[in-house]
């Protein structure tokens, strides 16, 4: 069985001065989807342009037939080949991306952007980091030691460095209903564990409000990188119901212009414009009048006016004796 996901991605800049995050989802013209995140390196002057550029080359291989493998390999080779232009020197980007083919799915990394699996009851790191901090630990070394070395953000492996890369690749997985994908940069995972990552899932409405919740938590958290996220839902991962969140995003109707009754409400511009005082219904046949004074006003007005005149007269007398 083929499955529709539901796709959305949230990128900011964070407290980086810019934004060298590059994100994707996107529905290939052979129905296919495919997800990705780029995580670019080599200042404002070029990390932004490796993340793009491999993002792009990466579209154009899968568009054209190729594999995961085939587009990251190309990937490569323009980075590093852009990487030898003046003040580029040294650019490269991490990239991770899965497709959606069918039922199935595959994933490929490079660097230390993740893939996760999101279930019922967990979530599951598909990808594997190729960092300085994930080999110390596969070497047996403590993981708080490994995170406090000066070298926790130095990668062992990343797109456009060297002329070759090898690229992990994960899969194919059978696509499972109400299990989500979600790709991340390590803005996201390093203020956060996996386990919160799959709580703010389930305390949000729907792919496009759970990318929002963990971007703004990531940097509320104290996040100082760039944080990306690109999600694709299989159905509805069973959300937690007792945070009184909505378990679908709500989309508003279309409002049918042949239907008679009004519209509950005006839209903001209707509302703040008042309709001119002088505006004659379109169906009207005799002009419509000018607003005419009471006949009772003139009287009364007249009343008032010798009352008070003659309040003042008497106080004159008084004032006089």
């Amino acid at each position: 069985m083929a499955y529709k996901p539901r796709l959305a991605t949230e990128s900011i800049a964070g407290r980086r001065p810019y934004q060298e995050d590059a994100v994707l989802t996107k529905e290939l013209p052979d129905g296919r989807i495919l997800v990705a995140v780029a995580d670019g390196m080599g200042g404002h002057a070029a990390g932004d342009i490796a993340s793009a550029l491999a993002m792009s080359s990466l579209v154009e291989a899968v568009e054209n037939g190729q594999s995961l493998v085939e587009g990251f390999t190309l990937a490569n080779q323009r980075v590093h080949t852009k990487s030898q232009e003046p003040g580029k020197q040294g650019m490269g980007t991490t990239m991770v991306a899965a497709i959606v083919s069918g039922d199935e799915f595959e994933v490929a990394n490079v660097g230390d952007s993740r893939a996760y699996l999101l279930f019922a009851d967990g979530i599951r790191q598909i990808s594997e980091d190729h960092s300085f901090v994930a080999e110390a630990i596969k070497r047996g070394q403590d993981a708080e030691e490994a995170m406090a070395s000066r070298f926790r953000d130095a990668l062992t492996r990343s797109i456009g460095i060297d002329a070759a890369v090898k690229v992990d690749a994960f899969g194919p997985f059978p696509v499972e209903t109400d299990t989500a994908l979600l790709l991340c940069s390590d803005g996201l995972y390093k203020v956060m564990e996996a386990d919160r990552v799959r709580d703010l899932f389930g305390q949000s409405g729907g792919p496009r409000g759970a990318a929002q919740n963990m971007v703004a938590t990531a940097f509320e958290d104290g996040s100082d990188d760039n944080i990306s996220v690109a999600i694709a839902e299989f159905g509805e991962v069973p959300r937690d119901r007792a945070m009184g969140t909505m378990p679908i995003e709500f989309e508003p109707p279309e409002i049918d212009d042949s239907d008679s009754h009004e519209p509950e409400a005006a839209d903001d511009e209707a509302a703040r414009e008042p309709e001119p005082a002088s505006a004659v219904p379109e169906s009207a046949s005799e002009p419509v009048p000018l607003a005419q004074p009471s006949a009772s006003a003139f009287p009364v007005g007249l009343v008032v006016g010798f009352v008070v005149v003659a309040v003042a007269v008497a106080g004159l007398l008084i004032f006089a004796r």
